[in-house]
C-alpha cells in the first residue's frame, strides 16, 4: 500500500480508503441491509492488506453504516485506522440535535473520539444552517472535548461558495467529487488545488463516478475493448497522479472490487500515467458527453421520493438507451415493466430531490424527459 500525508500532524494514510456508502448488502440492491458478514470480511481484509482510513456517515445504509462499522472494527481493528463520520445538516434543527447525533454515533461506532468529523454534503444552503446555528463554535467546541479529533467538510456546489467555505475557517481536511469526467464541475480541479494551498488535506469521493468509469457504456466500453487499458485502473490513477490528492475513497462492493483495487492502488503514484493513457483518457472524457446526457452517480441522495419515484434507476435506463440505441425495444420495456409508483411519471413535481441533488441536477424536467422518450 501506498501513503500520503494527512491533517496537519502529517499522519500517513492510505492511498485508498475504505467507503462505506455502498457495502455489499443481502437484497442487492444499492443501500439496503448490509450483509454483515461479507461486509465484515472486506473490512478488515482491506485493514490487513494496509487501509487505514474508513469514511461512513449516519445516513449510509438507511441508518445503519456506522453501527455496522462499530462491530467490523471490534478484535484490535478500531486501533488500525482513521473513522471518517459526517454529521447530516438537513436533518438539523437546532444544536442540540446535533449534540444527539454526535452522540449516538460515538456510541454506534464503539469509539470515544471520531478521527475525521465532516458537516456532510455542503451547499448553499447548509453552509447558511451552519452559520445560522454557529455549529462551527460547537464543533471546536467538540474537539476541544476530544470528541473530535479532525474537522472536516464535504461538498457539492459551485467554485465560488467552495473557496467561501475554506476561507472561513481553519479546516483540517475537505472531501470533494473529482474524476476524470468531472474534474471541472463543482470544485474541481480549481478546488483541489486552492484547497491544498490553503492547507487542507483533500479526500477524493466518486472517483469512478458512481461505478460509470469501472463499467463503462457505449462508444466508451468499445474504446476500452481496443486497447490494452483496464477502465478502474485508469479511472483510479488518474486521480492518484494529482499531487495535491490526500487520498480516495472507494465504494466497494464485492471482495473482488476490493482486491482490483488494493492491486492498483499498490502501484498508485504522482506522475505514473503514460502520455498515452492521458491521450487515452482526453478520448474517453469525450465521448462520455456524448453518450451519457444526464450526469447522474446514483449516490441516492434524493430518496426517498415522496412518491415512490426511483429516480437514479430511471436515468440509468434513459443514459443507457442513449449510450447504445439499438436497446430501445429492451429499456422500455423495462421501464414498463417496472412499478408503477417507481417511474418517472409518478413525479408529483414537488422538487424534495433536487434540495438534495449533490449534482444540482433538474431532476423534474429530467423525469419528464425521461418518460416521454420510455413511455
Amino acid at each position: 500500500m501506498q501513503y500520503r500525508e494527512f491533517g496537519k500532524d502529517k499522519r500517513q494514510v492510505s492511498a485508498l480508503g475504505f467507503g462505506c456508502m455502498r457495502l455489499p448488502t443481502t437484497n442487492g440492491l444499492p443501500n439496503g441491509p448490509i450483509d454483515e458478514a461479507e461486509a465484515t470480511r472486506m473490512v478488515r481484509r482491506g485493514i490487513d492488506a494496509g487501509i487505514n482510513y474508513l469514511d461512513s456517515a449516519k445516513v449510509y445504509h438507511e441508518g445503519k453504516a456506522d453501527a455496522f462499522l462499530g462491530k467490523a472494527l471490534a478484535g484490535g481493528y478500531r486501533e488500525k485506522v482513521m473513522i471518517a463520520t459526517k454529521l447530516p445538516l438537513w436533518d438539523v434543527t437546532d444544536v442540540a440535535q446535533c449534540e444527539k447525533m454526535l452522540e449516538e454515533q460515538l456510541r454506534d461506532l464503539k469509539t470515544d473520539s471520531i478521527d475525521v468529523y465532516l458537516f456532510h454534503s455542503l451547499q448553499q444552503p447548509l453552509w447558511q444552517k451552519i452559520k445560522d446555528y454557529n455549529l462551527l463554535d460547537w464543533a471546536e467546541k467538540k474537539r476541544q472535548e476530544g470528541k473530535i479529533q479532525r474537522l472536516g467538510f464535504s461538498f457539492h456546489d459551485n467554485i465560488d461558495l467552495f473557496r467561501e467555505i475554506v476561507e472561513t475557517h481553519d479546516w483540517d481536511m475537505c472531501m470533494i467529487q473529482y474524476n476524470y469526467i468531472t474534474n471541472a464541475v463543482q470544485a474541481g480541479t480549481e478546488g483541489l488545488k486552492y484547497a491544498k494551498g490553503k492547507g487542507l488535506s483533500v479526500v477524493v469521493m466518486e472517483p469512478l463516478f458512481g461505478g460509470v468509469l469501472a463499467e463503462p457504456i457505449g462508444k466508451m466500453k468499445e474504446l476500452f475493448e481496443d486497447s490494452p487499458f483496464d477502465p478502474a485502473d485508469l479511472a483510479l490513477r488518474w486521480v492518484w497522479d494529482q499531487p495535491e490528492v490526500s487520498h480516495l475513497l472507494s465504494g466497494m462492493s464485492s471482495m473482488s472490487q476490493l482486491e482490483h483495487n488494493l492491486e492498483i492502488a499498490n502501484r498508485s503514484g504522482i506522475g505514473g500515467l503514460t502520455q498515452e493513457e492521458r491521450d487515452f483518457i482526453e478520448t474517453l472524457r469525450a465521448e462520455y458527453e456524448k453518450a451519457a446526457p444526464i450526469k447522474c452517480t446514483k449516490c441516492r441522495y434524493c430518496l426517498p421520493c415522496p412518491s415512490g419515484v426511483d429516480i437514479p434507476e430511471n436515468f440509468d435506463i434513459y443514459n443507457n438507451l442513449h449510450a447504445l440505441p439499438k436497446s430501445e425495444a429492451f429499456d422500455k420495456l423495462i421501464y414498463q415493466f417496472m412499478p408503477e409508483e417507481k417511474r418517472a411519471s409518478s413525479c408529483t413535481d414537488c422538487g424534495t430531490c433536487e434540495g438534495r441533488c449533490p449534482q444540482q441536477l433538474p431532476i423534474r424536467e429530467l423525469l419528464k424527459k425521461v418518460h416521454a422518450l420510455l413511455s
